[in-house]
């Protein structure tokens, strides 16, 4: 055997074995970084959906404090919000400053929201807020007659007519000018009879 072809031969392989194990650590290293790209998009995804979830819940708490307050005032005999019952009046369905911003008004104006008187606004980006329209007062019977009674019509029953009011109430869960945290829309309708 000749020592010189031996030796050709191991410094061979020691070469193509330096090239293998290089080519094996820069996939090892793409797959890391694929992995790293991938955990940090989980995560941000993760924030955004627990940054949703505790903006819905303030808007849910924004609805429900706008309710009682029109039930209190329903026990006072008051209407409250803004009145969209009156001939003239434009009331979208969602109010134009609902994902913008306040007009910086107070009080029942047009567009005007109000502060929830909630403890949940530490973990948001502000306080949950209401506006409260007033849609009118309507009769409760249906047009079909099916929730009238026989005692109503008949025995001399004057019985009357029941009169509700009509509310709309759209709830969001902070003022989203200058906020750039996730903002959460609700809206419901209140009867008051």
């Amino acid at each position: 055997m000749n020592p010189a072809a031996s030796r050709l031969g191991a410094g061979t392989q020691r070469g193509v074995s330096l090239v293998i194990v290089m080519i094996l650590l820069l996939i090892m290293t793409l797959l890391g970084l694929a992995l790293i790209r991938t955990t940090l998009l989980e995560e941000r995804m993760t924030a955004n959906l627990f940054d949703r979830s505790l903006s819905f819940q303030a808007a849910e708490s924004a609805l429900r404090d706008a309710e009682a307050q029109i039930q209190t005032a329903a026990l006072g005999g008051a209407i409250i919000g803004f009145n969209c019952s009156t001939t003239g009046t434009i009331c979208p369905s969602i109010p134009i400053n609902a994902t913008t911003g306040t007009t910086g008004c107070t009080g029942a104006g047009q567009y005007c929201w109000t502060n929830a008187a909630t403890n949940i606004q530490m973990l948001t980006a502000g306080a949950p807020q209401y506006y409260i329209e007033y849609m009118g007062q309507y009769t409760n019977e249906d047009d079909l007659k099916l929730g009238s009674s026989a005692n109503a019509a008949q025995y001399g029953g004057g019985g009357g007519v029941p009169l509700q009011h009509f509310y709309r109430i759209t709830a969001r869960s902070q003022n989203p000018s200058g906020s750039d945290r996730s903002v959460v829309v609700l809206q419901s309708n209140v009867v008051v009879k």
